[in-house]
């Protein structure tokens, strides 16, 4: 079933400051044209946020048909820009003589040489002409070409497809629900698994040590599920294993492919951000990828995005589904795209990238005679771990287990109503804990009901006037209620008068205890997201910047909302060129800064008309171009004047304005000085143009900058902001001007006349 393809190979290259597109070969011949990338880095942010996983609130509330025209819109600029001129003219005349010839044609875009364009989703690119997604059709499959120094032979594989999972989740990362992650994924295969057509094993702990034994076996594919980072001394991606002790182990892709390229029939690696996973954006995977296939191995599926669970069962099942049916990898992408399409979760499909070398399948497969499984029996297997999942209180596996089943079949069994019970509710509407499923309660006679109608409806003071009841004889009479015709009646002015001593009281013991349950919740916040506290905390040092616990860690999505009521400070000094002096008018910034166990967190306004990118290749010098950047180190109150930058300690992190929006990067101390450092990809971070200006928000993991514990509440370092302006006329590239929050900073290389920064509960304490 491998179908036949002509290639379409397309290079982005540089032209001078511009990029250009050339088709490197085609059944047409070669052509170029310029090419302009149709998107501002905020559009560009936020398209990958409508695509990602539905979890964020602000696409939850955005129907489907509405999110499907954007990705369309977005897919449309995307295509036009890349399709354009002599090279659109050369891509129909492809398809053109791949139809006469009974064949289809595979697009392959190379990225070597602008590594700043891979985070680009080209997976959504639209033919206006042909008026579809070129990736959703089997005729026009889009992969990612790398070359490759060995390109090992196609091996051909008797059923089973054999898969080896590795699920990890350090103990000193964002924590992953492993067995979640495991039963969602042998749900969703276990009508292959059965039929024999696929054999699925999941390693018991995810070490380097047991991944090397366990390639000893005879596997075709290496499907890893977990977190991604980058080694910023090596330049490259790496997965996060563990150690033996549970704590975080970074694998580079190099070191990951030394140990695949001796099991000599695995030929795929699938490389999967589940929901939650994202922590570095898609340069940790990609990276890998890259690696991965540079050193042999045929083909890597990697993530672009964490995805959501849901699109994590379709994925699954239908690229291993249609892989045993004998499609081309290729083609079998294809098939899962259109598959995650036409399900709710209807932007995620081009989350997937295909990394390829060569032309060649990486393997064929062969049936030897097993039951092909049946939509049913996928059903019914999905359904079973549903059960089981609801029977041991894991209503958050079961919830998209049934979820997809109700999608293809919505009559299936009582699917229907199980969801209905186990799915979140809450008032607006949106996502929340599922409440504790009891399967068929009993009904039962509630002995309080009649002391509830009781008290519910208390008999009601007599407030007859004296008069009606004067005369009235023998046991009381009239409708009182009272006990003798001589007992008077309390009066409705007495009574309002206790009505309102007793609410005051109640009033200030509401307010009492409000109080208490507000500064209860608010500690327990705090805890919550900034860690215990450790006593008194120490006082506050002169002009030390001061930033308060993120209770709600702000949303990085280039929309700065978050940031509503987080006090604002301004980098008021121009401290480059020398001396100090007030910041120009023309180079103006403010800033805002929180923090919390995982996380920094900071947000800059910049005024800076004229904008002049930095050079993507050169990351340690980041600061010379249009950018923002701080320093950060241990507490130096009692540092001497002369102490020079501390090894491993003081760090100066820099964001870069690029096309796309920044990059982030670091120089970091080495043999008292500030030495070279690299890119960060861990860092998440948002750029967004606006008149005269931009804005750039960020959040830095902790370890980014040398912390290997998050730090304590209250705790004091050094830190200043800064923002650095390029020069716009001159033909090289150089710092023109910097400001910063610190009067006295004279250079990066004197941490001891660095601000003070306190880490405290909140920016007024």
């Amino acid at each position: 079933m491998s179908r036949d393809y002509l290639d379409f190979d397309l290079a982005l290259t540089r032209d001078g400051s511009a990029y250009a597109v050339r088709v490197v070969s085609s059944p047409a011949g070669e052509a170029s044209a310029p090419f302009e990338l149709p998107f501002i880095g905020t559009e560009l942010a936020q398209f990958m946020i409508a695509v990602g996983p539905p979890r964020v609130a602000s696409r939850r509330l955005v129907p489907v048909a509405t999110r499907v025209g954007g990705v369309k819109d977005y897919g449309r600029k995307l295509g036009d820009a890349l399709l354009t001129g002599p090279v659109l003219e050369a891509f129909t005349k492809s398809l053109d003589t791949a139809g006469s010839q009974g064949k289809d044609l595979r697009v392959r875009l190379r990225l070597d040489a602008v590594p700043e364009l891979d985070s680009v989703p080209w997976e959504y690119l639209y033919d206006s002409r042909l008026e579809r997604f070129l990736t959703l059709s089997q005729e026009t499959p889009v992969v990612r070409l790398l070359d490759s120094l060995k390109r090992p032979p196609s091996v051909t594989v008797a059923a089973p497809l054999r898969v080896l999972v590795m699920i990890s989740s350090p103990s000193d990362m964002p924590e992953l629900a492993v067995d979640r992650e495991k039963q969602l994924l042998l749900a969703t295969t276990a009508d292959m698994v059965a039929s024999g057509q696929l054999s699925v094993t999941v390693l018991d702990t995810a070490t380097l040590t047991e991944l090397q034994r366990a390639l000893l076996g005879d596997y075709h594919v290496f499907h890893f599920i977990g977190h991604g980072g980058f080694d910023d001394d090596a330049q490259e991606g790496v997965l996060v294993l563990e150690k033996e002790d549970g704590t975080s182990h970074r694998v580079s892709g190099n070191r990951l492919g030394t140990l695949l390229h001796d099991a000599r029939n695995l030929q795929l690696a699938v490389l999967n951000a589940c929901e939650g996973a994202r922590t570095s954006g898609r340069d940790a995977f990609s990276g890998v990828g890259q690696a991965l296939v540079r050193q042999g191995l045929p083909a890597v599926v990697a993530m672009q995005t964490e995805i959501s669970d849901r699109a994590a069962l379709v994925f699954s099942h239908e690229f291993y589904w249609f892989l045993t049916q004998g499609l081309g990898i290729d083609a079998a992408i294809c098939e899962v795209r259109k598959a995650m399409a036409v399900s709710d979760e209807a932007s995620e499909w081009g989350t997937a990238v295909l990394l390829r070398s060569g032309t060649d399948q990486p393997f064929t497969f062969t049936s030897t005679g097993p039951t092909v499984s049946s939509p049913q029996s996928r059903l019914q297997s999905l359904y079973d771990a549903a059960q089981v999942a609801i029977s041991t209180g894991a209503t958050a596996t079961a919830q998209p287990l049934l979820e997809q089943i109700t999608t293809e079949s919505p009559d299936f069994r009582d699917a229907t109503q199980l969801l209905q019970r186990i799915r979140p509710r809450t008032e607006d509407g949106l996502s929340a804990e599922a409440a504790p499923f009891v399967t068929d309660p009993v009904p039962q006679t509630d002995s309080r009901h009649s002391e509830r109608q009781t008290s519910e409806h208390p008999t009601r003071p007599d407030t007859t006037d004296a008069s009606d009841t004067k005369g009235t004889s023998g046991t009381g009479g009239g409708t009182g209620g009272g006990t003798g015709g001589g007992s008077e009646q309390p009066r409705p002015s007495r009574i309002r008068r206790i009505l309102m001593w007793v609410g005051a009281v109640l009033g200030v013991l509401a307010i009492a205890v409000g109080a208490i349950v507000w500064w209860d919740s608010s500690a327990s916040s705090v805890a919550k997201a900034c860690g215990p506290g450790g006593g008194a905390f120490p006082p506050v040092p002169a002009g030390a910047l001061t930033l308060g616990c993120a209770t709600t860690a702000p949303v990085i999505d280039g929309s700065f909302a978050d940031w509503a009521g987080v006090p604002e400070g301004q980098l008021a000094t121009q401290v480059f060129p020398a001396p100090p002096a007030p910041a120009p008018d023309d180079l103006q910034a403010t800033w805002q800064g929180q923090w919390d166990s995982r996380f920094l967190y900071l947000h800059l306004s910049v005024d800076d008309a004229n904008r002049r990118h930095v050079d993507a290749a050169k990351p340690t010098e980041f600061w010379k171009g249009d950018g923002v950047s701080f320093e950060f180190g241990p507490d130096v109150s009692t540092l001497p004047a002369s102490t020079k930058p501390r090894s491993g300690k003081d760090y100066h992190v820099m964001v870069g304005v690029t096309p796309l929006g920044g990059l982030a990067s670091f120089n970091m101390a080495n043999a008292g000085a500030i030495r070279d450092g690299g890119r960060l990809t861990n860092v998440v971070l948002s750029r967004t143009d606006r008149p005269g200006g931009y804005e750039v928000e960020m959040a830095v993991p902790w370890s980014d900058v040398g912390l290997v514990t998050p730090p304590a509440r209250g705790s004091i370092w050094a830190m200043n902001v800064n923002v650095s302006d390029a020069a716009d006329s001159s033909t090289t590239w150089q710092l023109a001007r910097m400001i910063s929050t610190n009067p006295v900073r004279t250079g990066n290389g004197q941490p001891a006349r660095w601000q003070p920064l306190v880490l405290a509960d909140s920016a007024g304490s």
